[in-house]
């Protein structure tokens, strides 16, 4: 084990750790120290709440330690140049610098009781956890998700890895299937590609990344061949097996994929398991994970639940904005509600594909009307001089409205390019109220004012014209 390896696993998992003694009775008991969890808990001791909070694995969860942070990391070392070692070294040192932010350490020095092991319920206001018992008023249960594996014949045989367990290579595959063209599948899928491995993605639908806008989808898929990634779009994978040729997968058309390591990423699970819900009077579902209200109330009226395990959008930042309205309700007669929340989300391959609001096609779905409106980087001066053409901007508006419906952007720094219509989406800013923003220049940015331009130019109707040019005679 390396040393950042060794550091990182005694900050959120320490091996010679206590748990304290349980205080007679808890304002909150959170179950669950991923980011969900992490924000419930630090918020509600901040409040003088006392707190304890249960992790049975890691604190940090998949996003610190199997998710967001390693697999960013290693788009950034395989987008630098860097071999496969030096890459996996990068992740490791990383993940070992920032998971001080979520140790143990800080939320015992933050007033917080952790407990590690396997919470779970004995009553609605008991939980049990490493022989001891918790008594609680409040519960929010943040257990997240974990990786999806298909019941496909021979695929648990062949040992498959997951983003659970790909970060723990120490040798290069020099052939690697990934399993699911999802976001997770197509970072990674680029990621290794770039470092030299032979990849091979193979998704059952007709596009990559089956929740964006298609064109921009494509934008990104013909990144990913350019670094080298085959694509086998409407791939059904019927079994799976060991071979002399190494682990392959059997398709519905007769073909095989052999590869060194399969690497599946075709979806989560809920982690619901385990904690004795029906004790508790909590509903859920193996799929959709615990059912909760517009306030984040499960069925029994003292029970939250918040993040991965019952949440639509399985994002770290809508699992954090989950957090803050479950730590206002459980504590507080607030009413905070989660039902109004705007959640964007973005894709980490090069180009980025970020995306916010209804797309195309779930307005066509749903009988709504829509104007677009599009720039295309290559038509920016920055574009131009940053040799960044790659991609375009686009907002989609109510039919002869202003009001924004939703919007996609491909192409570098896309996430960040975002922000801007996330505030207009939240604050219910049609683009006429942005029509006075300026921007500085050159810069990718622009492609905002030149969408409220576009939308300037459709308000001006023959009417209008006609009066501007009358006005204009009479004032020669």
């Amino acid at each position: 084990m390396s040393e950042d390896d060794a550091l990182w696993r005694r900050l959120v998992f320490p091996p010679d750790y206590r748990n304290p003694t349980p205080a007679a009775r808890y304002h909150l008991t959170v179950i669950g120290a991923g980011p969900a969890g992490l924000v419930t808990a630090i918020a509600a001791a901040g409040l003088g709440a006392r707190v304890a909070l249960i992790e049975r694995h890691a604190m940090g969860g998949d996003c610190l330690n199997v998710g967001c942070v390693p697999s960013k990391t290693l788009l950034a070392g395989a987008a630098g140049g860097l071999t496969f070692a030096s890459a996996m070294q990068r992740v490791r040192a990383v993940r070992a610098s920032i998971a001080r932010h979520d140790s143990v350490e800080r939320y015992c020095g933050a007033g917080v009781d952790v407990f590690l092991g396997q919470g779970s319920f004995s009553s609605a206001h008991e939980i049990g956890v490493a022989g001891a018992t918790l008594r609680t008023r409040r519960t929010v249960i943040a257990t997240g998700a974990r990786a999806y594996i298909p019941p496909l014949p021979g695929l648990g045989e062949i040992a498959p890895l997951t983003n659970e367990t790909v970060f723990d290579l120490t040798e290069q595959p020099r052939r690697l299937a990934v399993l699911g063209a999802g976001p997770v599948g197509c970072e990674l899928a680029q990621a290794f590609a770039r470092l030299g491995t032979q990849v091979e993605l193979l998704e059952l639908g007709p596009q990559i990344l089956p929740q964006d806008e298609p064109d921009a989808a494509q934008w990104v898929a013909e990144a990913l061949v350019r670094d080298g990634v085959r694509l086998r779009l409407g791939a059904r994978v019927t079994g799976a097996a060991r071979t002399s040729a190494g682990k392959v997968l059997m398709l519905a058309d007769g073909t095989a994929v052999a590869a060194d390591e399969v690497l599946v990423a075709a979806g989560r699970a809920r982690n619901v398991e385990d904690l004795a819900l029906p004790r508790a009077g909590v509903r859920f579902d193996s799929q959709a994970g615990i059912a909760v209200d517009a306030r984040l109330r499960t069925s029994h009226p003292h029970i939250y639940a918040a993040g991965d395990v019952c949440a639509a959008l399985q994002f770290t930042h809508a699992a954090d904005a989950q957090a803050r309205i479950a730590v206002r309700n459980a504590l507080f007669p607030w009413g905070a509600r989660a039902d109004a929340l705007v959640i964007p989300w973005c894709t980490y391959t090069r180009p980025e594909l970020a995306h916010v609001g209804a797309t195309s096609r779930q307005l066509q779905q749903a009988g709504r009307a829509f104007d677009r409106y599009r720039v295309e980087f290559g038509e920016l001066d920055r574009g131009r001089t940053d040799d960044a053409a790659d991609g375009f901007a686009q907002v989609l508006t109510a039919r002869g409205s202003d009001r924004i419906l939703g919007a996609t952007i491909v192409g570098r720094d896309a996430g960040e390019q975002l922000s801007p219509l996330v505030l207009a989406l939240t604050r219910g800013l049609g683009l006429k109220r942005l029509d006075s923003l300026v921007l500085p220049y050159p810069t990718r940015s622009e492609y905002l004012r030149r969408i409220l331009d576009a939308y300037s130019r459709t308000r001006l109707t023959p009417f209008t014209a006609g009066t501007l040019r009358w006005w204009l005679r009479r004032t020669l």
